[in-house]
């Protein structure tokens, strides 16, 4: 179903006439509940599987941290060499590589870093640029920085098309940046670089206000260009087109129809009907949880354990 479906189907059960159109204020009131409930939906334990993806990144030599448009990632391989990229925790990288740049070679770890605004830090203290694709855009892109001294500052500038503009030719030493956002979506890719033309810092896409990427560090840092594939879980969008489709299981998409109804009952006083309706979605969600039941998955580390070292004997 696409998302007009949804929204119809949402009108004709909550007594909406589709023979004029439906108030601005009801419409965007239930826009908002189908997407509730599809973050709901895709958020819950055990529907991994409707959210995951598969993408290629590449290592720059001498770069230690990378950034990726996914909210986590499952697994890291080098096809190349048929290896895996093993996961270890910001403690563990730390303290074994206090100082990145020293340590280079090829990678055999991945450390995830957090969620953040920008994909790669500025690699010198240095000033900001911001262009755009589309030569017509001109909205107001707002960084929140980190200067060379620790302090922050707030910095504001209009998008000039596909000419590169200063976000202030003062501001020269932002090692980090904390926040980026847009006045309003563009039509264009709206890049923050490291000086005019030089190193892309983060992108926020078409249609978006707001960038956002997982960051993780490669160790050792990578001494030279290595393409990994990423399995990983996307982000859930919002819908917002008239063909937008939630989750790719059309046999479910009803779940979306009745909570987006039970939520309307709920407003308009019906209380008993939505307790009804939020049982049956409830069920309709635990039912779809069962179709994508996994068997959990086993470590390659754990496997390659022989018997003996398996056992665990009683404590005399």
């Amino acid at each position: 179903m696409q998302f007009l479906d949804i929204l119809n189907d949402i009108y004709d059960r909550t007594g909406q006439s589709q023979s004029t159109s439906v108030p601005a204020e009801v419409s965007r009131r239930i826009k908002r509940y189908v997407n509730r409930w599809n973050r709901k939906v895709l958020s819950s334990a055990g529907m991994e599987p409707l959210r995951r993806v598969i993408i290629t990144k590449a290592s720059v030599a001498n770069q230690p941290t990378y950034g990726v448009a996914l909210n986590s990632i499952l697994y890291m391989t080098e096809t190349a060499t048929q290896r895996e990229i093993y996961k270890r925790t910001l403690g563990w990288y730390r303290n074994n590589f206090p100082d990145p740049s020293q340590w280079t070679g090829t990678s055999k770890w991945y450390v995830p870093l957090g969620q953040a605004r920008i994909h790669t830090r500025p690699s010198a203290a240095a000033q900001l640029f911001i262009v755009s694709t589309a030569v017509a855009d001109a909205g107001t892109v707002k960084i929140e920085a980190i200067r060379s001294n620790g302090y922050r500052v707030s910095l504001s500038k209009a998008l000039t098309g596909t000419t590169p503009v200063s976000l202030d030719t003062t501001i020269t030493d932002v090692i980090d940046i904390d926040d980026i956002r847009l006045s309003t979506a563009q039509t264009g890719d709206v890049t923050v670089t490291q000086g005019s033309g030089g190193t892309e810092l983060s992108k926020i896409p078409i249609g978006q206000t707001y960038p956002r990427f997982l960051r993780f560090a490669l160790a050792p840092t990578p001494s030279a260009v290595i393409t990994y594939t990423i399995d990983g879980i996307a982000d859930i969008p919002d819908l917002i087109n008239d063909y937008d489709e939630p989750f790719p299981n059309p046999d479910f998409h009803d779940i979306l129809v009745d909570g987006g109804v039970y939520e309307e009952w709920q407003t308009r006083g019906r209380g008993a009907d939505a307790r009804a309706l939020r049982a049956e979605v409830e069920l309709r969600i635990r039912r779809l949880r069962m179709s994508l039941m996994e068997l959990p998955d086993v470590s390659v580390e754990d496997s390659a354990r022989t018997f003996d070292e398996s056992i665990v004997l009683p404590i005399a």
